[in-house]
């Protein structure tokens, strides 16, 4: 029980998102364990380890 318990904590910790608004104003969604590893991440950063949200068309 306790292997199952660890797997779902560590599947959950893996979808971890946050959403993050870039120098451009564009909306990233971006994975928590990337994001933890930069301090303060560039728009370059941003659209390498995030989904750019801003052109989804739900968002107006």
């Amino acid at each position: 029980m306790a292997e199952i318990k660890e797997a779902n904590v560590e599947f959950k910790k893996q979808l971890s998102v946050k959403w993050v608004k870039g120098k451009s104003g564009h909306t990233y969604l971006c994975p928590v364990d990337a994001l933890n590893r930069i301090k303060k991440p560039t728009e370059d950063q941003l659209k390498t380890i995030c989904v750019d949200e801003s052109q989804n068309p739900q968002n107006d």
